[in-house]
């Protein structure tokens, strides 16, 4: 699934429509306009990009805040709130619709051979979403969230996918590092180590998650081809880092590498994305 979003400040829909609420549509562009990097805003950074007044800024801004879409930080910017992330998940599936159904089986087996849970990711823009599990049969087991929006710069399958953009998009991601989290002190944060472990992660064919985004657990992941070879997606497995040793995460890389190529084999043949 490839970013096909239109940039916050171009035109949704017919404005000159007698239909259509000035005030609701101004709301829904000030909205959209968290779509895109650094996906966090404050009232300023609202007014300079969409053109508006200020009191409009701030009136969208409160509705959006009051309906659950945005969230207001503690350095008084805004970023996306629960009710987005919902609308944002039901949207992903939907268009991911393909890569789920394809990957269904694939997580089954993948489960089962591991007893760990699994993961299956979509790439939306420069982020990877959560649109399918496997909860591992285990007490102890990883946290699975269905609808997390990840970053690319850590963690299994967000890393396969940065991996294998393409270098004017991988670039950008890299060159955004200062600004997005670090999760534990294994996150990788200088853009030139994070630019050897992609390349390794290109030679290799997968890519691992050694405590870099959560702090207790470790995992591998690869990524996920649709039928014309853009990188749509990936699959990940993975546990808490006191059962999974070195020999457990080797075992992994090659379940993990044959789901992941099976399905984008799956997708290729049936001309699908």
């Amino acid at each position: 699934m490839r970013d096909t979003a239109p940039h916050p400040t171009e035109p949704v829909g017919d404005r000159s429509s007698p239909y259509v609420i000035a005030s609701a549509l101004r709301t829904l562009q000030v909205l959209h306009a968290f779509a895109v990097p650094p996906h966090r805003l404050g009232l300023a950074d609202v007014v300079e990009t969409l053109g508006l007044e200020r009191n409009q800024a701030y009136r969208s801004l409160k509705t959006l805040e009051a309906a659950g879409f945005l969230v207001q930080t503690g350095d008084s910017r805004f970023e996306p709130g629960p009710a987005a992330a919902s609308l944002a998940t039901a949207s992903t599936r939907f268009h991911s619709a393909s890569v789920i159904d394809v990957a269904g089986p694939f997580l089954d087996r993948l489960a089962e051979q591991t007893r760990e849970t699994v993961h299956l990711f979509v790439r939306t823009g420069d982020r990877a979403v959560c649109v399918d599990r496997r909860e591992s049969s285990q007490s102890v087991r990883l946290v699975s969230v269905l609808g997390r929006s990840l970053p690319l710069h850590a963690g299994a399958v967000p890393k396969a996918i940065l991996a294998w953009l393409p270098a004017t998009e991988r670039v950008a991601v890299i060159g955004r590092l200062t600004e997005l989290p670090a999760y534990t002190t294994r996150t990788v944060r200088d853009p030139e180590a994070l630019e050897a472990e992609l390349d390794t992660i290109r030679a290799r064919g997968f890519s691992l998650s050694d405590e870099d985004f959560d702090a207790s657990a470790r995992g591998a992941g690869a990524p996920i081809f649709a039928a014309d070879g853009v990188v749509v997606g990936g699959i990940s497995v993975g546990g808490p880092s006191f059962r999974i040793d070195d020999d457990t995460l080797e075992r992994f890389t090659d379940l993990v590498t044959h789901a992941a190529t099976e399905i984008s084999r799956t997708l290729a043949l049936a001309g699908r994305s």
